[in-house]
Order: C-alpha cells, then structure tokens, then sequence
C-alpha cells in the first residue's frame, strides 16, 4: 500500500498538463486549468498516466546550457529562443502539447509568460542571428526535459540559465542582440536575470 509521501509533490500527465499535490488527503491539482476536477494520485494515473514526477534541472544539464549561450554571444539569446520555439513546433507536431514547458509551475507568472509569448519569439529570427551549436543544444536539451522519464521544471529554470549566460558572458546586453534589446515580454520574464 502506498502513502501521500510515495507519490511525487509534482507530476506532469501524458498531455504535459502540470499537477501538484494538495497535501494529506493525496489529491493533486492542477492550474491554470479548471475544467479538471481533482484526483486521487490512482485515478490520476489511471485517466492522465503515465505520469512523470517534475524535478529541477540537473546542474550540469544548466551549466552546460548557460555555456552554450554566453559562448554565443550577442547571438546567445536569439539563439535560445530559435531553440526554444524549434522545440515548441516539434513538440506539437508530434502530438504533444506545450503544456510540458509549463507543467513545474504552470500557474506561475514566468509560465505564463512562458506558455503565452516567449516559445513563439524565436519564430521570426533569421538564421544570420542565430549560433547553430547554441540553437541545437537548446533544442537538444529542451526535447529531452519535456519527453524523458521525468519532467524537468523549466519556466523558472530557464530564467536561471540566462542569468548563468548573462553573468558568465559579462551582462545582458553581451548575449541579446540590438533587436531582443528591449522586448516587453522577454524583459519582463528575465527581470531577474542579474
């Protein structure tokens, strides 16, 4: 027999869709959607399975990121965007929702932010501005923390591994081009960035 204490604080269902456990009596939750009731971690599992617990980016998985992009330079950031909205595309394309870039925190405001206009920013950006090697390493690592056995926390951890490039690099303004510069959306999700 299991116990609430068994069962992960955090889970992402097979649709990407992030719940969160509510505490002694093991039901999750989840937000920003309220159309679902809550459940059981069992029925859980049995009408959303298979889940996947949410667990924090894996340190080096972070540093070699943030490498990645402050190598880039002023291309850094147009780069991980290029990456970020690749992924985005893949992902739905192979029926998956982007639900999972959200499911760690998705009723946070960097989610939000996230789920709503930072995947789609990399969609204009010309190759000229982009680092192929900063660009692939995006992707490479954003498909597989929103397709392997566990899902990885990224609206919050992905404003640390800019902040990472940005310190590593000498500033902001030395991974983010002249046309990323003053970006509402993108300022505010990365307004903790140094």
């Amino acid at each position: 027999m299991t116990t609430p204490t068994d069962h992960p604080y955090r889970v992402a269902d097979r649709e990407g869709e992030g719940w969160l456990r509510n505490g002694p009596d093991d039901t999750y939750t989840t937000f920003p959607r309220s159309g679902l009731a809550n459940m059981t971690y069992e029925q859980l599992e049995a009408d959303r399975g298979p889940l996947r617990p949410v667990v924090a980016m894996a340190a080096e998985d972070r540093a070699e990121l943030a490498h990645s992009i402050a190598q880039a330079g002023k291309k850094g950031m147009a780069s991980f965007l290029a990456g970020l909205y690749r992924t985005a595309c893949t992902l739905i394309e192979d029926g998956s929702s982007i639900a999972v870039l959200t499911s760690g925190r998705p009723g946070s405001w960097e989610a939000n932010l996230l789920r709503g206009s930072i995947a789609w920013l990399g969609e204009g950006i010309s190759d000229s501005r982009i680092d192929e090697s900063a660009r692939r390493k995006t992707e490479d690592l954003l498909y597989q923390w929103t397709t392997g056995p566990v899902q990885v926390e990224l609206a919050e951890g992905l404003v640390g591994v800019l902040a990472d490039a940005a310190m590593q690099a000498g500033g902001w303004d030395q991974i983010t081009d002249r046309w990323l510069k003053n970006g509402e959306s993108l300022d505010r999700w990365t307004s903790r960035r140094l």
